[in-house]
């Protein structure tokens, strides 16, 4: 599988330096390079982008706002000079945040993170009816049925999952994220950056609050729309 990419930067030493990475990695296909979001919008017209490496501050659009508006997402890698927008990236759901100048090494981990998230998203099937995963934790791969899963909590670097009849959560290094592309959509939603929740475990949702039991978990702006419209109710 190749990855089709697109660079968005109104640094040109930034994008010769994008552009050469991206050539040095097999799997990535360059699709284009643009001094700005205006630019770049005509590339989704014309073709499938699945990533796009994007600076956050540039003239007229940022990066932030250009990824809001796309109708289709495309799997995003920010680019900046600035650390403080990391939390509102990633709340984005971007696959990584770099810091310029950008490290080989730290992109290579960056694209393969990517590579991974498109390959389970353009491979999920429809007609899968498995009501089970596997997940590895320290020392084994355990089997975890989706009726038994609660929620999923993300944090730094792993994730914990809350099991209904547990008050021990399974603990694994795989990403929120990850689980994002192998749970089922019909019967999991992301109601926050850290936190996935059973639909079939939620009793009450409030303007800012989901509450699954006696368990009461916040619900952020970015995902409220869509869990209104999976529900079919809206306050």
């Amino acid at each position: 599988m190749q990855l089709n990419c697109l660079i968005v930067d109104d640094e040109p030493w930034a994008l010769d330096l994008m552009e050469d990475f991206i050539r040095k990695i097999p799997y990535l296909r360059l699709v284009g390079r643009c001094e700005g979001p205006m630019a770049a919008i005509p590339y989704f017209e014309k073709e499938e982008i699945d990533l796009v490496l994007l600076d956050i501050k540039m003239p007229d659009l940022s990066g932030i706002q250009f990824l809001k508006i796309l109708p289709k997402k495309p799997a995003v890698i920010f680019v900046t000079a600035y650390h403080e927008f990391a939390v509102e990236g990633y709340e984005l759901d971007a696959i990584d945040y770099l810091l310029k100048p950008v490290p080989f090494d730290r992109f290579v981990s960056a694209v393969n993170k990517a590579y991974e998230y498109v390959g389970y998203r353009k491979n999920k099937s429809p007609q899968r009816k498995d009501d089970f995963l596997f997940i590895k934790t320290a020392h084994k791969i355990q089997k975890l049925f989706y009726h038994d899963i609660v929620y999923l909590e993300g944090l730094k670097d792993y994730t914990r999952i809350h099991l209904a009849d547990s008050k021990k959560p399974v603990v694994t290094l795989q990403s929120l994220k990850y689980f994002e592309t192998r749970l089922p959509n019909e019967d999991f939603i992301r109601i926050h950056r850290s936190y996935i929740v059973s639909l079939r475990k939620v009793d009450t949702v409030s303007r800012k609050t989901v509450f699954l039991g006696e368990t009461e978990l916040p619900c952020s702006e970015h995902y409220k729309d869509l869990l209104y419209n999976i529900i079919g109710e809206k306050l």
